[in-house]
């Protein structure tokens, strides 16, 4: 007779915690894939998105608050007072403090400040450390990076750098809302551009352009010619053009400092984007202190997937343009080359040849 073994307690619990982790690192993936594409729909998301663009709301639930009606329920409040019949459908304090609670002590995302923390009875003698490096309330800046060229005469970097942070959901809101007019399905690739859908990314372009009031455009180019590794090559050149970039706008007065800055990569292959990421952060904070006197906190460095973010995609557009412009062999002009010239003329870029020779220099597009 065939009998049952039953589990001890302890075996039981184990396989508990198990599938609680796998559960609570499965919405946290959800979390993250939320905000990278700009489009977060449920309370936690959009929490979520509030407390990595505005490092402020991290402390406080009231501006927490306030900074979701104003970016997801604009319609019922802008600023200013609460017209009494709009209140009931506001979201409710209680829910998002849940929800920032959850974010912060569940999945360690966006955390406190220590002074904070230690209010909320969350600092932990163990977390200290950790939290020392709480990033400061700054404006943030996000740069979405991407390169081309691999195999062309010039090596590539471009980026496309959001200067306010709601402006990150502006954007990818008229994208969304044009391929949804369009019938447009995917992502936007340069490299998909043909005679048939030509028409269908102008129209895209002229809803990025229509939206991008605080956004600037930044490239490097080298010759590939006696690169001893192409990779190690594209580590520093993605510094480079951050650092020349971060300079720029800091002296123009678009972003001024002191900022937080999130750098996002398109992904590539897992295990070389970890030490590209690795590299590039490493070196970016060296200069926030050395150059920037502290004045430039690294909050981000990662890779991310196109497919979630139509605003790397935007990124591959750009560098594929400058690219498809410097590397073009002699030919019948294409669709390819159409794009390319609208794009960059669209944001001030000139495409003669003498004007965009600028291996070795970072340049500033806006």
């Amino acid at each position: 007779m065939n009998q049952q073994v039953g589990l001890d307690p302890d075996e039981e619990q184990d396989l508990k915690d198990i599938a609680i982790k796998a559960k609570n690192e499965a919405e946290k993936n959800r979390i993250i894939a939320a905000i990278a594409g700009n489009s977060p729909t449920r309370v936690i998301d959009r929490v979520a998105w509030i407390l990595n663009h505005y490092p402020k709301a991290r402390d406080s639930d009231i501006y927490c608050q306030l900074q979701y009606w104003k970016t997801f329920q604009a319609d019922l409040y802008s600023g200013g007072n609460i017209l009494i019949e709009n209140y009931p459908k506001l979201e409710r304090l209680h829910s998002i403090a849940r929800s920032r609670a959850f974010i912060q002590n569940t999945h360690g995302l966006f955390i406190a400040s220590p002074e904070v923390r230690r209010t909320r009875g969350k600092l932990e003698e163990e977390e200290k450390q950790k939290i020392l490096d709480a990033r400061p309330a700054h404006p943030v800046y996000c740069i979405y990076a991407d390169e081309s060229g691999k195999t062309s005469k010039y090596l590539l970097v471009g980026s496309l750098w959001v200067l306010r942070s709601y402006d990150t959901m502006k954007i990818t809101r008229a994208i969304k809302q044009k391929k949804q007019d369009l019938g447009f399905k995917g992502e936007m690739h340069f490299k998909e551009i043909n005679n048939n859908n030509l028409d269908n990314y102008l129209e895209l372009l002229g809803a990025i352009v229509k939206n991008s009031e605080a956004v600037s455009f930044k490239g490097l180019a080298v010759e590939r010619k006696g690169l001893k590794s192409v990779d190690d090559t594209l580590v520093k050149m993605f510094y480079h053009m951050t650092i020349q970039g971060i300079i720029d706008e800091n002296k123009s007065g678009r972003a001024v400092l002191p900022r937080n800055l999130q750098f996002r990569k398109d992904s590539e292959e897992a295990s070389k984007d970890k030490i590209s990421m690795f590299e590039i952060e490493l070196q970016l904070k060296s200069a926030a202190k050395s150059l920037f006197n502290d004045n430039v906190y690294i909050d981000l460095v990662e890779s991310e997937d196109s497919s979630i973010s139509p605003l790397m995609q935007v990124a591959d557009l750009f560098v594929s343009s400058i690219s498809r412009i410097m590397n073009k062999e002699e030919g019948k002009e294409g669709p390819k080359d159409i794009f390319a010239k609208t794009f960059l003329e669209a944001f001030g870029v000139g495409t003669s040849s003498e004007l965009l020779e600028f291996s070795g220099d970072c340049v500033r597009f806006s």
